[in-house]
C-alpha cells in the first residue's frame, strides 16, 4: 500500500446550509483519518485528499472526483477510502461497475467505512447483497430529492428569491435576508463604468484593457476579498496572484440583465442525474421578475450597449462543428513562463487548409506585456528532438534490455538453487554454520542487486517508445507542461 486517496463530498443542499459545510467535510475527514490511523497497514501510506463541495452524488462530472480518477488511471493511487458509498456515487449501476469491474481490474482497494465494505475482503470481484441494496436505495433517494429540490427552487425564484450561488459582480447577498440582493457599493461604480466605456464606442477587448491599465478590481478578486479565499486559485494553475479583465468577462457583465434590477431565471436546467447534463432553454422560456432589486443601470443603457456589441459581430460563414484541420499536438500543453497561463494556439486558414498557427499569451496581451513567442513549427521540432533523445528506444535496444532482464531472472534462479544446496550441506554437517551464513548473505546480496536492475529495466521499458514523429498520443504520454518565453523552451515537466 503506497498512496491512499480519501474522497470527501457534500451535496448542493448541504452546501446551502450556512456554517454546515466545514462541519460536514471535517466530520468525513475525521472519520476516515481515524480509520486509517487505527490500521497498521494503512497508516504507513501517503494520504491525498480530494474534495467536492456542492455536487450531487448522482453526477460523475465533479472536479475532485475527476482528479482522483485521473490519478487512478495514471497508477498513482492504490486505495480509495470514503465515509460511505453515497459520498462517492449514488448511481446504482455506475457504482456497481466501479466495485465489480473497474477497481478490481486496476488493482484499487476501495473502502466505505460506514457501509463496512472493503474490496480486499471480497471474493471473485463480487459485492455482497446488502451493499447492492444500499447502492440501489441511494440511487432512488437521489432521484426523489432531485425532483423535490427543483420544484422548491422554481417556486422560490418566482417569488423573486435569489437562490443561486455567488451574486453578480456589483451585488451582495443581504445579511438579513440571504435570498435578497443589495448593491455592493465598493464595486458598483465599476459596473456603471463598463457600460459607459461600451457606450463610448470601446470594443470588449479595449474595455478590458482599460480596466486592467486602471487597476479596476475584478469579480474574482472581489469574491476573494469577501470570502477570504480564492475558490478559483488552482483552476488555471497560473503563477500570478492578480486576476485580469478579459473580453469574455466584460461580455458577461454587458449581457447580464440583473444590472437593470431584473431577476432572470429558467435559462437552463442542469439534471442532478445523467451526469449533470445541461439543457439550455430558448429565450422565450426565460422567466423574469422585474424591479426585483436595486438597478445599477437603466434598461435603456443596457439595450443600447448590447445593440452596439451585436452590431460588431462578424457574419459567420460556417457552422461550429468538427475542425477541418488539426491544430498542433502541443496545443493544450504549452504555458507562459512569465504568468503560468496556457498559451493560445490561434489557427488561420484560407477556408480549405491551415495557413498558420499563431502562439500568444492572452493574459500578458491584456496587460500589454506580450512578447513574441516561437513559431509553432520550430517549437514542435525542438520538443520532438528532446523527446526522442530522452525516451526513444528502437527495436534493437529494446531486445537488448529484454535479453538482459531474462539473463538476470536466470541468474536469480541459479542463486536460489545454490542457496538450497548450501542449506542441505549445512543440515547434513558438510559445512559449518558460519560458512553457510556467509554464503547465504553473499547470495542474497547478489539476488537484491539483480532484482534492483530488473526493476530499473522495467522502468526503462515502461518509458521506452518508438518516437518517429510528434503526435498527440506521444505528447500525452510523456509531457505534462511545457513552459516557453520569447527565447524558446524554458523548461518541461514530464508525466
Amino acid at each position: 500500500m503506497n498512496n491512499i486517496a480519501i474522497y470527501l463530498r457534500i451535496s448542493v443542499l448541504e452546501k446551502g446550509n450556512l456554517g454546515h459545510t466545514e462541519d460536514t467535510i471535517n466530520s468525513q475527514r475525521n472519520i476516515i483519518k481515524n480509520f486509517i490511523f487505527n490500521d497498521q497497514e494503512l497508516k504507513k501510506a501517503n494520504i491525498e485528499e480530494y474534495i467536492d463541495e456542492g455536487y450531487s452524488g448522482s453526477t460523475t462530472s465533479r472536479p475532485g472526483l475527476d482528479k482522483l480518477l485521473l490519478k487512478v488511471k495514471q497508477g498513482k493511487i492504490n486505495c480509495i477510502i470514503v465515509k460511505d458509498m453515497s459520498r462517492f456515487m449514488r448511481n446504482y449501476i455506475e457504482m456497481g461497475d466501479y466495485l465489480e469491474n473497474i477497481f478490481p481490474f486496476m488493482g484499487i482497494r476501495f473502502i466505505a467505512i460506514n457501509d463496512g465494505y472493503d474490496s480486499s475482503n471480497e471474493v471473485q470481484n463480487g459485492t455482497e447483497l446488502d451493499i447492492q441494496f444500499k447502492n440501489l436505495l441511494n440511487d432512488y433517494y437521489s432521484r426523489d430529492i432531485s425532483e423535490k429540490m427543483t420544484t422548491a427552487l422554481l417556486v422560490a425564484k418566482k417569488q423573486g428569491k435569489y437562490t443561486s450561488g455567488a451574486p453578480p459582480y456589483g451585488y451582495l447577498k443581504d445579511p438579513e435576508d440571504n435570498y435578497k440582493l443589495i448593491v455592493d457599493e465598493k464595486v458598483a461604480e465599476n459596473v456603471r463604468y463598463i457600460f459607459q466605456l461600451l457606450l463610448e464606442g470601446h470594443s470588449l477587448n479595449e474595455t478590458a484593457k482599460t480596466l486592467n491599465s486602471e487597476g479596476v478590481m475584478t469579480a474574482r478578486a472581489r469574491r476573494k476579498e469577501i470570502k477570504g479565499y480564492d475558490a478559483y486559485a488552482n483552476r488555471w494553475e497560473s503563477t500570478v496572484e492578480d486576476t485580469i479583465w478579459s473580453h469574455s468577462m466584460v461580455r458577461r457583465i454587458a449581457n447580464n440583465e440583473a444590472y437593470t434590477g431584473t431577476f432572470v431565471f429558467n435559462k437552463s436546467r442542469k439534471s442532478k442525474l445523467d451526469g449533470g447534463k445541461v439543457t439550455y432553454h430558448p429565450k422565450e422560456e426565460w422567466i423574469r421578475v422585474y424591479d426585483n432589486h436595486e438597478a445599477l443601470i437603466s434598461k435603456e443603457t443596457f439595450d443600447e450597449a448590447n445593440n452596439i456589441i451585436k452590431s460588431r459581430k462578424r457574419n459567420k460563414m460556417f457552422k461550429w462543428g468538427e475542425r477541418k484541420y488539426k491544430n498542433s499536438p502541443l496545443a493544450t500543453y504549452v504555458r507562459c513562463n512569465k504568468c503560468g497561463y496556457k498559451i493560445r494556439f490561434g489557427t488561420s486558414s484560407n477556408g480549405k487548409e491551415l495557413v498558420s498557427i499563431n502562439l500568444y499569451c492572452y493574459h500578458c496581451r491584456m496587460l500589454e506585456q506580450e512578447e513574441k513567442l516561437p513559431y509553432h513549427r520550430e517549437l514542435e521540432k525542438e520538443v520532438f528532438k528532446i523527446l526522442k533523445d530522452k525516451f526513444h528506444t528502437d527495436k534493437t535496444e529494446k531486445k537488448k534490455l529484454l535479453d538482459e532482464q531474462k539473463e538476470l531472472y536466470d541468474r536469480n534462479d541459479q542463486l536460489l538453487k545454490k542457496k538450497r544446496i548450501e542449506f542441505e550441506n549445512y543440515k547434513f554437517g558438510k559445512i559449518s554454520r558460519e560458512d553457510f551464513m556467509e554464503t547465504k548473505n553473499q547470495i542474497q546480496e547478489s539476488e537484491e542487486e539483480n532484482k534492483e536492475r530488473i526493476g530499473a529495466i522495467d522502468e526503462e521499458l515502461k518509458q521506452a517508445g518508438s518516437i518517429d514523429s510528434l503526435t498527440k498520443e506521444i505528447v500525452e504520454k510523456y509531457i505534462d507542461k511545457i513552459y516557453i518565453s520569447g527565447k524558446g523552451i524554458e523548461r518541461i515537466e514530464y508525466q
